[in-house]
């Protein structure tokens, strides 16, 4: 299996937030829904990188997004980033 390197990481991690905010952007009358949560035009996404069992799975992506951003109703998921099989955790919260 081929190996990915962190300048390869580093570039998709940057693709994936500049379009989360384009979306963003683009909807920013509406709400967007999440399969989890519902997310208001007022919250911004923090990046925590990529989510496996060796770095972070689901648990700790939940658990690092609380415990970064308590007071700013955070909801932490790790996404996958469509046509690769990369997932980040991101944490939404209030910004």
């Amino acid at each position: 299996m081929a190996k990915l390197s962190p300048t390869l990481c580093i570039f998709l991690l940057l693709v994936f937030a500049a379009g989360s905010r384009a979306i963003r952007d683009r909807d920013r009358d509406t709400t967007t829904t999440n399969a989890h949560v519902i997310i208001p035009n007022d919250q911004c996404m923090t990046g925590f990188g990529l989510c496996s069992a060796k770095l972070c799975d689901d648990e700790c992506c939940e658990k690092s997004c609380f415990d970064n951003f308590k007071e700013q109703n955070p909801s932490g998921i790790c996404e996958e980033i469509p046509g690769a099989a990369l997932r980040f955790c991101n944490c939404y919260h209030d910004c």
